[in-house]
């Protein structure tokens, strides 16, 4: 199915195997360690107006992906797309989690999760403040200097609906 979604393919990358694809639903959403909480804690500078953040206590949505996602990941564990002037650049399993802490997601934008960016500082991204319908999230587009779900925008209600749009997410951000 997913040979025929995209207009151009860039970079199409293997598809993730049953036992990768396996570990990753069972870790991305896992509780951080104490590592990844010191890093983050490290991350952090310290200016006058700057207020820090306990990354001790961020949590990930303890909810499944969508099935669709899962059989994307399957087709190409990451990669560069385009439909019309709608431009994809997903991260890969590996890359997933590594992304959504170094973006700081679980402070600003809780039960919300970012599986690949537009090329211009657009996050593209599962909503999961509610449950799925119809096996799917709505998908919500947002900048990365403003990751806040007032300044978000719902771009699909689906993975599969959000790959075969045309529009260019700034475009669907200008709507607004």
């Amino acid at each position: 199915m997913w040979v025929n979604v995209f207009e151009d393919v860039f970079e199409k990358n293997q598809g993730a195997g049953h036992d990768e694809v396996t570990d990753f639903l069972k870790t991305w959403n896992v509780q951080l360690s104490e590592l990844e909480i010191q890093e983050m804690k490290n991350r952090q500078v310290q200016y006058n107006q700057y207020i820090t953040f306990d990354p001790s206590l961020w949590d990930f949505p303890q909810r499944q992906l969508p099935c669709s996602y899962i059989e994307f990941i399957q087709y190409s564990n990451g990669g560069e797309f385009q439909t019309g002037d709608r431009y994809f650049q997903y991260f890969s399993i590996k890359e997933f989690r590594e992304y959504n802490l170094a973006y700081e997601f679980p402070e600003y934008m809780q039960l919300a999760v970012s599986f690949g960016m537009d090329g211009c500082g657009n996050h593209y991204i599962f909503d999961m403040r509610e449950d799925m319908k119809n096996n799917e999230y709505p998908i919500l587009v947002a900048h990365s200097g403003y990751l806040d779900y007032e300044g978000s925008v719902k771009v699909a209600d689906s993975f599969l609906e959000l790959c075969k749009g045309r529009t260019s997410m700034d475009d669907e951000m200008d709507k607004c």
